[in-house]
C-alpha cells in the first residue's frame, strides 16, 4: 500500500511536495488555507528562520488580500513559527538551541502521557499497515531525495500511538508540537540513516504488539532523544558554516 493512499484515510497530510505558494484566490477556506501554506513553507525551509515576511508580497504570491494574512500571522505566533515585532513587522521565528530542547521535552511529556493511555487500544492491524509501508518504503534503492516522505511515515507511526488516548486536548497540544519537531528535523544538512531509524521504528512497534508499555517506553525514549541530538547537531552546524 503506498503511503500517500494510506494517509488519505488518517487526516494526516502529505506536504512533500510544496515548492511554491499556491493560487488561493477562490478557496472557500481561504483563513485556514493561508495558514496551512504559510506554515508548509516555514516547515519545508523555504522560509528560512529569522526571514521577514512582508504582507504585500505574500498577497501576491497567494492571490488574496492582506487580511487573511494578518490573520494567518497571529495564529502563527501562537504556533510558535512566526514573531510580530511591534512597529518591525513579522519574521519567521528565530530557532535557539534552547527553544529546541524546550519542544522536544514538551513532547516527551505529552507523547509519553497520550501512548500510556493508548497503549492497549491500538488496533494491530494498524500497526501491521504501518510496518509494511516501512517495508516498501526501505525495498527502494533511491533515499536521497525521500527525506520529507520518511519525516511524515514517523509521524504517522507516532500519530497512530496516541490517538486512542480519548483526550482530544491533550492530542491538540502534541499535534502543534509534531509540526514545530516536524521543522526542526527538517532543516537537517544530511540525510538521516534510514534504515538504522526504520529499525527503531519496528522495534518499538513489536513491543507494542506485545502491550509492553516498558520495553515500548524505553525504545521511544531513545528515538526521541536521538531525534533530538540529530536536530541540535544540524542546527549547530548550519549556524557555524
Amino acid at each position: 500500500m503506498r503511503l500517500e493512499a494510506y494517509l488519505k484515510g488518517t487526516g494526516i497530510n502529505l506536504r512533500d511536495s510544496l515548492n511554491n505558494f499556491e493560487d488561493l484566490g477562490s478557496s472557500l477556506t481561504l483563513k485556514d488555507k493561508v495558514i496551512d501554506s504559510i506554515r508548509c513553507q516555514i516547515m519545508l525551509g523555504n522560509l528560512r528562520y529569522g526571514t521577514h515576511l512582508r504582507e504585500g508580497k505574500l498577497s501576491k504570491a497567494m492571490n488574496v488580500s492582506r487580511a487573511p494574512i494578518r490573520e494567518a500571522f497571529n495564529q502563527l505566533e501562537n504556533e510558535g513559527f512566526v514573531k510580530i515585532i511591534p512597529r518591525k513587522g513579522v519574521m519567521v521565528s528565530p530557532i535557539s538551541e534552547q527553544f529546541i530542547e524546550d519542544v522536544f521535552e514538551v513532547n516527551s511529556i505529552l507523547e509519553t502521557a497520550a501512548f500510556e493511555k493508548s497503549l492497549a487500544k491500538i488496533p494491530h492491524c494498524e500497526l501491521e499497515t504501518i510496518e509494511r509501508i516501512f517495508d516498501e518504503f526501505l525495498s527502494q534503492s533511491a533515499m536521497e531525495d525521500r527525506r520529507l516522505e520518511f519525516l511524515e511515515l514517523n509521524k504517522l507511526l507516532h500519530f497512530t500511538m496516541v490517538k486512542y488516548c480519548g483526550n482530544q486536548v491533550l492530542l491538540d497540544y502534541w499535534g502543534k508540537l509534531q509540526d514545530l519537531i516536524h521543522w526542526f528535523r527538517s532543516i537537517a544538512t544530511n540525510s538521516p540513516d534510514f534504515r538504522a531509524s526504520a529499525a527503531i521504528h519496528i522495534e518499538i512497534i513489536d513491543a507494542i504488539r506485545k502491550n509492553d508499555l516498558d520495553l515500548a517506553t524505553n525504545k521511544l525514549n531513545a528515538h526521541r532523544e536521538e531525534a533530538k541530538s540529530n536536530a541540535l547537531r544540524d542546527f549547530r552546524k548550519i549556524n557555524d558554516d
